[in-house]
């Protein structure tokens, strides 16, 4: 029997910009026994990063459909910004939410790159709110929690040394002096 309302109890709360306060494999522990294996398979699907055909958790499929919307808008302002000759095909996707839409636009008008990152988390914030609703703890505040828990994790795991880490394997990846040394190696 699935008890959401007893785990969110258990969590401690989370806002964008805080540390993570669990480690996603210790919040899947904690889902393990209390909710069902239909709604850990949701969980899991959720958390993945790719999309999810076979998953028919209302919740999840309207998270991934909201993640393609994001795609589609950052897309076409991308190919437009490149000029007329680009093309850009849309995905499709079940259902268009306005206010989501103007929040990932309004992210992609940022000229910092930081800044753009901050506004589309906070959109996801806002969006796994809005999909979780008002109310007791249900398997959606469970999921909705799980959504903010990787992003925070994500946003303590940057830093300065990690990004200029990163800058560095792109550029080594792309000069082909440095590509034939490390081959030879």
């Amino acid at each position: 029997m699935s008890s959401p309302s007893y785990l969110m109890a258990s969590l401690p709360m989370i806002e964008f910009g805080d540390p993570a306060p669990l480690s996603m494999e210790d919040f899947r522990h904690r889902c393990i026994g209390v909710l069902s294996e239909p709604e850990l398979a949701a969980l899991d699907a959720l958390l993945d990063d790719g999309e999810c055909e076979e998953c028919d958790d209302e919740f999840v499929r309207a998270y991934k459909a909201h993640e393609i919307q994001m795609k589609n808008v950052s897309g076409r302002l991308r190919a437009s910004a490149w000029g007329p000759d680009i093309r850009f095909t849309e995905k499709s996707f079940p259902g268009y939410d306005v206010a989501f839409a103007k929040m990932i636009q309004d992210a992609f008008a940022k000229s910092n790159p930081m800044e753009k990152e901050q506004d589309i988390d906070k959109a996801r914030f806002w969006l796994v709110d809005s999909l979780a609703g008002v109310g007791e703890g249900t398997v959606k505040h469970v999921y909705a929690y799980a959504i903010k828990l990787k992003i925070c994790e994500r946003w303590a795991r940057l830093s300065e040394q990690a990004g200029d880490a990163a800058v560095l394997n792109v550029i080594n990846a792309n000069d082909p002096a440095y590509a034939s040394a490390a081959a030879q190696e």
